[in-house]
């Protein structure tokens, strides 16, 4: 534990120091640069990724076909021999690291190369962020095509030897084409590493001018539609610019750096320019980015100091076009040494592994899942469409609680909140509950519930917990909205000398106490003097008051208590 500790105190402290990012050289396969402070101390790229093994020196690795008690079957056949359902799943360890024996040779070579006897390979680079994307060829059941997938994306370790668990689950189809797959010679389950490095470029004689104006016109003729970028598309995006005279690159200097001159200009664009963001955070509108990144990856994998090529951009990552309102001219002078980013990428394929231990259960076997213990019961939430209107006009949220006595003692609790906003989303709501320790499978149906409502203006109110064992709690509407209609012969009034009627309805809405009221002179249209009220379901009564403004100043006030949905206003009392 001292040793591992004192070469990575060791690997840390010589990545502290910066490299020469534009002074590397191949040797052996391995890319090499000098630091920036010793130039005979270089660090090496790590160049192999590999199955991850544990201290038995066994591969990490398991692919477990599973089986349930489900069937598969469409429901119109009559097979007596019916499909079953399931799937698999997939997890194993990989890493990244390079071959000691490698390394040396690698180290023998630089000494040659450079005719320096004292060149030693320190170690390797500590990378400043990794990605990873997990990518496999299966074919698509529908037309029979073979057609790569990405299955999984993620960050990776930056320090070689550093393991990433992968563990993913496929349809029982799928399950098939890959246990096929992993027994041919070379199975197309592949990872691809995309690390990025930092290092000191060298001082050019070289100088990027930016015409912020031409830039917008530029973005205007694009009609700025598009505002995430993958890294090839930057490279296109910078050439239409310097084709255009929206930036200038002016050098001096040797031909075979120019490519590193450009690629350090582009470097500096998209920091002035773009946001680099993951792919799964793309906005939408702009095709699918999964599929944008794997083309990209592909595309751009062969062209990274792997394949002694430089590369700006990365393949796992997109860019997002930032809002600038900048005018005028910005000018970049590369003529000291600035910190860039170069990206650096590593392949993993799984092998021959099926040729090698796909004959034992401990790596690849099929189970069944039938067992009571692993069912789930999801419990659906219905909203009835008569609650729908209410949450724009008096409901905020109904809170839904599920509580499930299990036979072991244990209890479960789910609740979730019902929101306009996930209304209108469209998204099914489910609550769910487990079945370990529940051996009476009717008993295990059975499960309490509780809605509680939250109207605007803070008042709530809840049902109160119900037993039920269907497969949907269904939201009603606590409340019904009644009419009040307002009746009087107008004759009436008016040999009753009534010069205006004020009526007073007032009912309880829950726990508050609801009053309104409104005038009615002889003559006027009564229909539009009607009263919207709100009860609780299943209450229909409510109190009125009527009070009569005689032309001679006398009132008469009357008051009671009924269910009707009308309101006679011309039985003036004598007194």
């Amino acid at each position: 534990m001292i040793v591992l500790i004192t070469v990575l105190f060791i690997i840390v402290n010589l990545n502290a120091q910066p490299i020469s990012i534009d002074r590397g050289v191949r040797a052996e396969g391995l890319w090499c640069f000098p630091l920036t402070t010793d130039s005979s101390t270089w660090l090496y790229l790590p160049d192999r990724g590999l199955l991850a093994t544990n201290d038995e020196n066994k591969p990490q690795f398991s692919f477990i076909r599973y089986v349930s008690d489900k069937d598969d079957t469409p429901a119109d056949k009559d097979n007596t021999i019916t499909k079953a359902a399931g799937g698999a799943v997939l997890h194993f360890l990989v890493s990244y690291d390079t071959d000691e024996k490698k390394v040396r040779r690698a180290e023998e070579k630089l000494k040659e190369i450079l005719d320096n006897k004292n060149i030693k390979l320190g170690g390797p680079v500590i990378f400043k962020e990794g990605r990873y994307a997990l990518v496999s060829s299966i074919i698509n059941p529908e037309n029979g095509v073979t057609e790569r997938k990405l299955m999984s994306i993620g960050a990776a370790p930056v320090l070689q030897g550093s393991r990433i668990a992968l563990s993913f689950e496929i349809d029982a189809e799928r399950s098939k084409l890959l246990l096929e797959s992993l027994k041919m010679p070379t199975p197309d389950v592949s990872i691809i590493f995309d690390m990025t490095f930092s290092g000191l470029m060298d001082a050019y004689k070289a100088k990027l001018t930016v015409d912020w104006e031409q830039v917008h016109i530029a973005e205007k003729i694009d009609a700025g539609l598009k505002i995430y970028y993958i890294g090839a598309e930057l490279e296109l995006e910078y050439e239409k610019m310097r084709r255009s005279g929206a930036i200038t690159l002016v050098t001096e200097g040797e031909d075979a750096k120019m490519q590193l001159i450009v690629d350090g200009a582009y470097a500096k664009l998209t920091e002035m320019m773009f946001q680099k963001i993951e792919p799964e955070q793309a906005p939408a509108g702009e095709g699918d980015p999964l599929d944008a990144l794997m083309n990209n990856l592909f595309s751009n994998k062969d062209n990274s100091f792997s394949t002694g090529k430089y590369f700006p951009f990365g393949g796992h990552a997109g860019y997002k076009k930032k809002n600038i309102q900048t005018s005028g001219f910005s000018v970049l002078n590369f003529n000291s040494r600035s910190s860039t980013d170069r990206h650096h990428y590593i392949t993993f394929n799984i092998g021959d592994f099926y040729k090698k231990f796909g004959q034992s259960d401990e790596y690849i076997k099929t189970v069944s899942l039938f067992d009571v213990d692993f069912q789930k019961r999801r419990i659906a939430v219905g909203v009835d469409g008569s609650l729908l209107p209410e949450f724009d006009k008096l409901i905020n949220s109904v809170t839904v609680q599920l509580r499930k006595q299990h036979q072991n003692g244990t209890v479960t609790l789910e609740e979730v909140n019902i929101t306009k906003h996930l209304l209108d989303k469209g998204n099914n709501v489910f609550l769910t509950y487990g079945s370990v320790g529940d051996t009476d499978r009717m008993a295990w149906l059975n499960y309490d519930y509780n809605a509680q409502f939250s109207f605007r203006g803070g008042k709530t109110w809840e049902t109160g917990w119900h037993q039920q064992n269907s497969a949907m709690i269904n939201l009603l509407t606590p409340y019904e909205r009644r009419e009040i209609q307002l009746e009087a012969d107008a004759d009436s009034l008016r040999i009753k000398n009534v010069r205006a009627a004020t009526v007073k309805v007032e009912y309880l809405f829950f726990d508050t106490n609801k009053i309104i009221e409104t005038t009615v002179k002889p003559g006027e249209d009564l229909s539009k003097k009607k009263f919207d009220i709100t009860l609780p379901t299943g209450q229909y009564g409510y109190k009125y008051s009527i009070r009569w403004q005689l032309k001679d100043g006398a009132i008469r006030t009357a008051t009671s208590e009924t269910e009707m949905g009308i309101i006679f206003i011309d039985t003036v009392p004598l007194k």
